[in-house]
């Protein structure tokens, strides 16, 4: 083992006089060494050589942009594209109460249907069906409040 060759694949080959190429010995993480192995020319060790990407891995390792579209042409279509886009505030609250008077419809809106959910358990109640739960006493409790807030924000509302 004489000449050394330069170090391509990234362990020390070493060509002796009679052509054979060796893989020098090397020391391991625990101190002990690896004896040198005989190779043929070109062999690649299995931690070197290139991992398997299926079809899919490959193409997104690939380029970025659509074949046939220079770099220019995608910059100006990515630019088009923010343009277009709507201002985050509309995203964020499409169905915020714009007004007063739409704040106000959706509270009465809310109380009825509180209204009409205790008025069906009442009836539920009345044939029999079922036997109420103490949250449902509780929330039936409080029909007159949710009469009293529906007046209220219909009167709140004719005068808006």
């Amino acid at each position: 083992m004489s000449e050394q060759q330069p170090n391509v694949v990234g362990d020390l080959r070493v060509k002796n006089k009679t052509g054979e190429t060796y893989i020098a010995a090397t020391r391991r993480p625990d101190g002990t060494w690896r004896k040198a192995r005989k190779v043929k020319e070109g062999y690649i060790p299995q931690d070197e050589q290139p991992k398997y990407q299926n079809r899919m891995q490959a193409a997104a390792a690939g380029s970025q942009m659509p074949t046939g579209i220079t770099p220019r042409q995608m910059q100006a279509m990515l630019q088009k594209q923010q343009q277009d886009k709507k201002p985050v505030a509309a995203i964020v609250k499409p169905n915020a109460c714009i007004t007063q008077k739409d704040h106000v419809e959706k509270k009465l809106a809310n109380a009825k249907k509180k209204l009409q959910e205790i008025e069906q358990m009442e009836k539920k109640f009345e044939t029999g069906e079922e036997k109420p739960l103490p949250n449902q006493v509780t929330k039936m409790a409080r029909k007159p409040e949710y009469l009293e807030e529906i007046d209220k924000l219909a009167a709140e509302l004719e005068k808006l």
